[in-house]
């Protein structure tokens, strides 16, 4: 019996590793119990030797991978006119073996690293029962609570006679959002510990045309964000990326915890950026309650005089009266609060503006990118379900209704 190449004896022997490390997947609890007591040990020791890079290094690795992967092509193709070369014959094998084995091991890596902590319960919880379903009166409630909450924080924000505002610099929120996520560790403990920078990515310009504002490297852990962010956003996203660092990869989960941590910070724009977070995704919900109570109003007869149909201006006024008499003044945010988001708006623009976009002069390059990025979202979804951005609405309820 012939026996087995080197080669052949690694890749199986990683493709054990790696099953075996996927196990625990089919085991949430054990994955929440990995996640709580050994993952974070790891994350840590990472993070402080990749956070003392000033660039993301993951960010490099997925470049160069990029790259050998187009090179491989390019190789394939000069195989077609020198396969009669040994030598030639010889590296190709070489290279592909060494480029599947470098592939065999990120997938290693991320099994521990991102899959497992992935494949445990919602915050770690262990899946309780809780309530799925809220009444408009708590909706609103929570809605009211997040615009006067918001509301109070603009009123602490300076607002200068030019429109402009002092936003804190990115090294003043690190400051600020990492002690936000440590106390929240009070009720969600693996949000203590250390918190690496989060890292400026070098492709924004690809990342602002997706449509993505960070991304976390669980091989490297490092939390990175787009170039091209407004100041009234960056912390919400720099806390969410912290969020997946910590091992709470899912979305809802990690908007969640970022707009918690927010909320309960001492500093006003945290505060503000936090509230206007947590009303955007339950200000969905609100206007679909009201519908469904206004419904089932106008089916008892406890509401007349409903147009059914928009035919004249005075039926949409009607309307629009019906719904102030039934719900009372929908809750929104003051004029401030949306001075200082155009304020960080336009610092956004102003950074995007200063920098050269070649992809603007290449129409196919830019179709590809968005192309890519409609396909990538759509996988998300299909696979996080209800833990994408569209379940974070039912946790809040749930945090703040336990």
């Amino acid at each position: 019996m012939k026996k087995l190449s080197k080669y052949l004896k690694t890749v199986i022997l990683l493709l054990v590793l790696i099953v075996i490390t996927g196990l625990p997947a089919a085991f949430p609890r054990f994955c929440d119990w990995y996640t709580d007591h050994i993952y974070g040990i790891l994350c840590d020791a990472i993070s402080h030797i990749t956070g003392l890079f000033p660039f993301a290094l993951g960010e490099i690795i997925m470049f160069l991978g990029a790259f050998l992967l187009v090179a491989g092509i390019v190789i394939l193709l000069l195989l077609i006119f020198l396969r009669k070369k040994p030598r030639y014959r010889k590296f190709v094998k070489v290279y592909f073996q060494s480029f599947s084995i470098a592939l065999l091991i990120v997938v290693l890596i991320y099994m521990p690293m991102w899959f497992v902590p992935f494949c445990g319960t919602v915050l770690g919880q262990g899946n309780p029962e809780l309530r799925t379903s809220f009444t408009y009166e708590e909706i609103s409630d929570l809605l009211w609570y997040c615009v006067e909450n918001g509301n109070a924080a603009a009123e602490e924000i300076a607002i200068a006679e030019d429109g402009s505002v002092a936003f804190h610099s990115i090294e003043e929120n690190r400051v600020l959002i990492t002690k936000a996520m440590q106390e929240l560790g009070a009720e969600f403990p693996r949000l203590k510990g250390y918190y690496p920078p989060v890292k400026e990515a070098i492709c924004s310009d690809i990342l602002e045309r997706m449509g993505i504002g960070g991304y976390n490297y669980p091989y490297t852990c490092e939390p990175t964000h787009n170039r091209y962010i407004s100041p009234m956003w960056q912390p919400m996203l720099d806390a969410h990326e912290y969020s997946h660092h910590k091992g709470y990869y899912k979305e809802n989960e990690a908007n969640l915890l970022s707009a918690l941590a927010l909320s309960r910070s001492e500093d006003p724009y945290l505060r503000l950026i936090a509230f206007v977070e947590m009303y955007n995704y339950l200000h969905q919900d609100y206007l679909e309650t009201m519908d469904r109570v206004l419904d089932q109003k106008i089916a008892a007869g406890e509401v007349s005089g409903w147009p059914e149909e928009l035919k004249t201006r005075e039926d949409i006024e009607r309307r629009v009266q019906i719904y102030y008499e039934v719900f009372g003044e929908e809750p929104e945010f003051s004029e401030r609060v949306w001075q200082i988001y155009q304020a960080g708006d336009e610092i956004e623009q102003a950074i995007y503006d200063a920098d050269p976009h070649p992809i603007d002069d290449m129409p196919a390059v830019d179709e590809a990118i968005s192309e890519t990025a409609d396909t990538g979202w759509k996988v998300q979804g299909d696979i996080l379900q209800e833990n994408s951005y569209d379940g974070v609405t039912l946790l809040l309820l749930q945090y703040f209704y336990k």
